[in-house]
């Protein structure tokens, strides 16, 4: 049987850091007043940017698992220049399994970079701005970064502001929040003081979006028409907060890319979590607020032993802030009049498998059994004969990729459409990315985060992703970039050559995106669909304690 290895570290787009260059220059630097100080930030090429403004105080010590706190105003003029420290992230050097020297090297990861990461902190709760003016009221496009809850930052380069701001006349914000084991760990069984402790890295994404509805006016930005949208864990993060009962009225339009979180942990996985925690740290349950005195470091490395076997740290339904898992076994109603636009890449697990050179000379053998992983073995033949059947001229690895994505991240978006669309309310529209990247061969076909250049119009910053810039591929990231741009402006995705997109019902539109041929189809991989429900999300499994034995991803996804 073919062995596959996932490359864990910084697999997620979103966790991937790709810092931005050097400072802009100080050509007729703006000058923003606050609510809580003047801020200076920089222009150039038309667009102004303000990085690293902070919107929340330090989370250490005393701060750790508490709800967030409004930065405290400052005198005079801060210099807002340079992004803002990187929270903690989880994925630790010498925790986990290294990889088998003897395997043959894997195959470069399409998300990569050399650049170091901003430096880490638990003064972290910043976000950056991005707009064309600090006059007006333009859409704003409150973006949560990739990375499950567990890495990642919003300074990566793909998620450079400055062509939305510039070509699409809206006002772009990312933000930086707390994530693993410092944004997720329930301690609520160890003291009144610890109630929020399981949702406080949501409860920063709230914090960031207060501060926008405060302050989104003076840099030319409506906070009457804010859009949250995310990547793969920001997919999550956005399917969280339309359950999430502090975020109501703060945002009027969620995008879900490759991150449809139907369920986040059950009360008793989340408590497991956090009983193990203590225990890694040898802090007895009586003495938990010793937590304020741990090293981060040490707190990050045994929040990722704690959580072994168990899963990413996750939100957890915790009956008040988070009442209910996010969209099972319905779309909530707290946000049934905001629409949504929901959809996934073709081939979104190439990212983590095609990266084995194993994958080039995967048998049909191979292929069943891991087909037999993924649903159950005693039908894996039924799925296998599905996919050869549907795809006779595909390779054992493309069969497997498609597989494995129609199993988890193309069901669920299409469980979580499905149930937004029965919901008497905005409604939602769906997508499927389609385009094949060329680098490495085409190995990766249509991977998970290759559309995030084309949102952002950046494709001149993910070559590593998307391969060279040309015209067919410019065009798709006019038409993707203006599609978004036009939902957060009007609530209805639209742009120049695109096809008139109806909302999901019945028939199941969706608007796929490729090069040359951006087209509708109903019930997109109709088939395949079917086959995948009659297994249930791989969600409902995960969000509840493992039995004995069973096998649970760590992976932040």
């Amino acid at each position: 049987m073919t062995k596959i290895t996932l490359n864990r570290r910084w697999v997620l787009a979103g966790g991937l850091w790709l810092a931005a260059g050097p400072r802009l220059a100080h050509a007729a630097a703006p000058v923003v007043e606050t609510a809580a100080g003047r801020l200076k930030g920089a222009s150039s090429n038309g667009v102004l940017s303000f990085k690293g403004v902070p919107y929340g105080e330090p989370t250490g010590g005393t701060g750790r698992f508490m709800p967030p706190r409004p930065r405290q105003p400052w005198a005079g003029v801060r210099e807002a220049l340079d992004y803002g420290a990187s929270a903690p992230q989880t994925l630790v050097e010498g925790v986990g399994a290294p990889r088998d020297p003897a395997a043959p090297a894997p195959y470069p990861s399409l998300i990569r970079s050399d650049i170091e990461p901003p430096p880490q902190s638990e003064d972290s709760l910043s976000l950056n701005v991005w707009t064309p003016s600090t006059t007006g009221k333009r859409p704003v496009m409150f973006w949560l970064h990739g990375g499950g809850f567990s890495t990642g930052s919003g300074s990566s380069a793909w998620y450079d502001g400055a062509n939305l701001a510039r070509k699409q006349d809206v006002v772009v914000v990312t933000i930086n929040h707390r994530l693993n084991v410092f944004g997720f760990a329930d301690l609520s069984a160890f003291g009144d003081r610890y109630a929020s402790s399981a949702s406080v890295g949501m409860a920063d994404c709230v914090l960031a979006l207060q501060w926008v509805k405060d302050n989104i006016e003076r840099f030319g930005g409506d906070p009457d028409r804010v859009m949250i949208h995310g990547e793969s864990g920001g997919g999550r993060k956005v399917s969280v907060l339309m359950a999430y009962q502090p975020a109501k009225g703060l945002f009027h339009r969620a995008v879900v890319q490759s991150g449809s979180q139907l369920r986040v942990d059950g009360p008793e996985l989340a408590a497991e979590k956090g009983r193990r925690l203590l225990a890694e740290l040898q802090i007895a349950p009586a003495d938990v607020d010793r937590l304020a005195e741990v090293p981060f470091e040490d707190l990050r490395r045994a929040g990722m032993r704690a959580s072994s076997g168990l899963g990413q740290w996750r939100p957890t339904v915790d009956g008040r802030l988070l009442p209910r898992h996010p969209f099972d076994p319905n779309a909530p109603d707290l946000t049934a009049d905001i629409p949504m636009m929901i959809g996934t890449n073709r081939t979104e697990m190439s990212i983590y498998l095609a990266v084995n050179p194993a994958m080039d000379s995967l048998s049909t053998a191979g292929l069943k059994a891991m087909i037999g992983r993924l649903t159950s073995a005693d039908r894996a033949q039924e799925v296998l004969d599905l996919y050869q059947r549907l795809y006779p001229a595909s390779t054992n690895a493309e069969r497997l990729y498609m597989a494995a994505t129609d199993r988890s991240y193309f069901l669920d978006s299409t469980l979580q459409a499905e149930r937004k669309a029965a919901q008497d309310g905005a409604g939602a529209y769906y997508y499927a990315f389609y385009r094949e990247t060329p680098v490495q061969d085409g190995r990766f076909f249509s991977p998970h985060a290759q559309e995030i250049p084309f949102v952002f119009d950046n494709l001149d910053k993910a070559e590593v992703m998307v391969g060279p810039v040309t015209p067919q591929a410019q065009a798709l990231a006019d038409q993707m970039s203006g599609a978004w741009a036009a939902f957060a402006r009007t609530g209805a995705p639209a742009a120049p050559s695109l096809p008139a997109w109806p909302l999901y019902d019945a028939s199941r539109p969706a608007l796929v995106f490729d090069e040359g041929e951006c087209r509708i189809e109903n019930d997109i991989r109709s088939e395949q669909r079917q086959l995948m429900a009659t297994f249930g999300s791989q969600q409902d499994v995960q969000s509840e304690l493992p039995t004995p034995g069973e096998p649970r991803s760590d992976a932040p996804v």
